[in-house]
């Protein structure tokens, strides 16, 4: 018997592992969308992913059903109520985490053997290596596309990250997904770190206006423009 999945769809049963891969990508589309928005609507997601507000509204009701989505009433007048959507708690697991209950273990084990010295050491070497890294492709660039370039490299390493320009001309990073959450949690100064590399690498004008680890949807920097 073969491994396929079969779908009834609009009355059709169809038999496909190709319509299996469709649906799990756009389920997963939808997640990283909900994530990077923090609080959506149905229509939103369809117009953003150009698919039929019927389709969104099935895999909404799927993630509810496994509890990784929620909704909220909007009620504006007559007429029928609109929902936000934003993930639970549990969907956040299902993005990029670095392994942190082995790296928790890790510092736990510095932390016991060293104390709280040491894991400010730990955090202070890290930042020299990012910066080592980060600096062989921000180096050279102008000053108005280094934030992007950065987005771009947190991008990579998990941190689904986006870069976006403001009229006065100040710049925003904003990152949707923290792959250090567990250890961030537990061991603020990996955001200290964090918040001194970005510094280091765009100027001294770099202010964290959202923190993941304080219960808001993303990290979100500003970047202002140096004024004479």
């Amino acid at each position: 018997m073969s491994g396929r999945k079969h779908y009834n769809l609009d009355n059709e049963l169809v038999s496909t592992d190709l319509m299996d891969k469709a649906n799990h990508s756009t389920r997963n589309a939808i997640i990283a969308l909900v994530k990077q928005k923090g609080e959506t609507s149905m229509k939103l997601i369809a117009t953003s992913l150009g698919i039929s507000k019927m389709a969104v509204s099935k895999h909404l009701s799927n993630l509810e059903r496994d509890r990784l989505v929620q909704k909220r009433v909007m009620r504006s007048g007559v007429g029928r109520p609109e929902y936000r959507y934003s993930l639970t708690p549990n969907a956040h697991y299902l993005f990029p985490t670095s392994y942190p209950y082995i790296a928790l273990s890790a510092l736990s084990f510095i932390e016991e053997k060293i104390g709280k010295d040491g894991i400010s050491e730990f955090f202070e070497r890290r930042k020299g290596e990012l910066k080592d890294r980060y600096s062989s492709r921000l180096n050279g660039l102008p000053s108005e596309d280094k934030v992007a370039e950065l987005a771009r490299i947190r991008e990579e390493e998990g941190f689904l990250a986006e870069s976006d320009r403001l009229s006065d001309g100040t710049e925003v990073l904003a990152e949707h997904n923290c792959p250090l959450m567990q250890v961030a949690t537990r061991y603020h100064s990996a955001c200290t770190a964090e918040l001194e590399l970005f510094r280091s690498l765009l100027g001294e004008k770099v202010e964290r206006t959202h923190w993941m680890v304080d219960g808001q949807h993303m990290c979100r920097y500003l970047i202002r423009p140096v004024r004479d």
